[in-house]
């Protein structure tokens, strides 16, 4: 009878000890992925912030194109940097034949 107390003695410290690290596992392992998400929500927002910021720039950009896709500034462009000058066009009537030159 001593013997069997003592067996269940011993089986319930080890099932105590195996509960215990079980918690204390768990404890740390939830300690660890906190830290991990916290770490990774910086990035996040981090990345969001650079998101933004390469939108901004990108809308710029595509106004800038806007603006140099205009007559106006091809034609600016073309005089000023291409030395290039507007072909100057003679229209000769012919009665009913529109012929067209340029000089």
């Amino acid at each position: 009878m001593k013997e069997k107390i003592q067996n269940l003695s011993k089986s319930g410290s080890l099932a105590t000890r195996l509960i215990f690290t079980l918690v204390a596992l768990f404890i740390i392992i939830q300690l660890y992925v906190l830290s991990s998400v916290g770490t990774q929500g910086e990035k996040v927002k981090y990345l969001r912030d650079m998101q933004a910021q390469v939108k901004i720039e990108n809308e710029i950009l595509r106004a800038s194109i806007a603006n140099l896709q205009s007559s106006q500034e091809i034609s600016k462009t073309a005089s000023e940097h291409l030395r290039m000058q507007p072909a100057q066009v003679v229209y000769i009537d012919l009665g009913q034949y529109n012929i067209s030159a340029q000089r």
